[in-house]
């Protein structure tokens, strides 16, 4: 049977749109399987992942592959969950768990107040839909159902996953509630004072795509630099090795403008953006962040896609994210950043002067 009618068109597409998302392409096709998730197929049919080319600044070919950087550190264990985001993350009912925290408002710790803004976001679709959110969830979840194939032996994991990541019936509780921007913002702000590195990285990055993205490019076509305040700033924030700060650092760097501007490693090489994106999330991983069967990745693939079986993100990533050219740059550019992180070399990973300085081509 073919592979879209099996798991249902719908489901396929929807799993694709949360890759484009996070990572920028589809994931490519697979040349094998771990035994460990051959409950899935061998992946998605169709195009090959943009990570299958890769620019380096002696231009050397795919087939002359670069040697491997030196093995990074053995991964320290999974931080403990703390109990507010173990209630973030198990609650059924986030409303509840808004009223909650708002009710001793004037006590909270940064990371309630990190976690109280990131509810409410979670919930701020809830303004945009027009009809009865319970109607809506509900309606959801039975066309995510009505796309389970028959027989299918992975539907009831598949369909503890769904609800999960089901933000909908999450927030029913939240009709007409009026949410705003600001609110949420003023909440990672407080966060961010208080000194949580998660919320003052989501800040600094949102910031930094804006201007960014409305500054215009320079007299040669590329694009604008950073202050180099701005600079420092994002240093300080890879200085605290907060996994979820690092994540969001690396987002910047990896899918920003300054992307162009980046040099790496030894010879300076421009970093391929899929692999170097999923190089912060395995650093990420290695840090402490919880990516066993708990991580969101992994319940939306297994939803969405039928890929139930990685057990951890590293076995997802490459297993169905990156192409084994792909997973093998994004283990250099993990090394390069434990790298980078031990010795506060922060030029190996491009964090240098050409990220600041403009450079002026003479004219002739």
């Amino acid at each position: 049977m073919n592979r879209l009618t099996a798991i249902g068109i719908a489901s396929l597409v929807a799993y694709g749109v949360l890759l484009v998302a996070k990572w920028g392409d589809a994931p490519a096709e697979r040349e094998s399987t771990p035994a460990s998730v051959r409950t899935a197929s061998a992946g998605f049919a169709g195009t090959p992942a943009r990570g299958d080319s890769i620019v380096v600044a002696n231009n050397a070919s795919r087939a002359g592959a670069m040697p491997l950087a030196a093995p990074v550190s053995a991964p320290i264990a999974a931080r403990p969950v703390s109990g507010v985001a173990a209630d973030f993350r198990n609650t059924r009912d986030l409303k509840a768990f808004v009223d909650a925290l708002n009710a001793r408002k004037g006590q909270l710790t940064a990371e309630e107040r990190f976690y109280l803004a990131k509810a409410l976001e979670s919930c701020l679709f809830a303004n945009s839909v027009n009809e009865d959110l319970a109607s809506y969830s509900a309606k959801q979840r039975k066309q995510f159902l009505a796309s389970l194939p028959a027989g299918d032996p992975t539907a009831p994991q598949r369909i503890a996953a769904y609800d999960t990541v089901d933000d909908a019936a999450r927030c029913v509780r939240f009709q007409g509630v009026k949410i705003s921007q600001r609110e949420i913002d003023d909440h990672y702000r407080s966060a961010a004072q208080l000194g949580d590195a998660r919320a003052q990285a989501k800040i600094l990055t949102a910031e930094l795509q804006s201007r960014l993205a409305a500054q215009p490019r320079d007299e040669n076509g590329g694009p604008s630099r950073l202050a180099p305040e701005d600079l420092a700033r994002i240093v300080t924030l890879l200085e605290t090795r907060d996994p979820e700060a690092l994540l969001a650092v690396g987002g910047l760097l990896a899918q920003s403008p300054l992307k162009e501007l980046l040099r790496v490693g030894p010879n300076g090489e421009i970093p391929e953006p899929s692999a170097f994106i999923g190089a912060w999330n395995l650093v990420a991983c290695d840090l402490g962040l919880d990516c066993g069967a708990q991580h969101r990745d992994l319940a939306q693939a297994c939803a969405f896609a039928s890929y139930c079986g990685a057990g951890h993100f590293e076995e997802h990533y490459q297993t169905f994210i990156a192409s084994p050219f792909v997973y093998q740059q994004a283990q250099r550019y993990r090394a390069l950043i434990h790298a980078a992180l031990r010795s506060q070399d922060w030029a190996q990973i491009g964090l240098g002067p050409k990220l600041t300085t403009a450079t002026r081509v003479a004219s002739r």
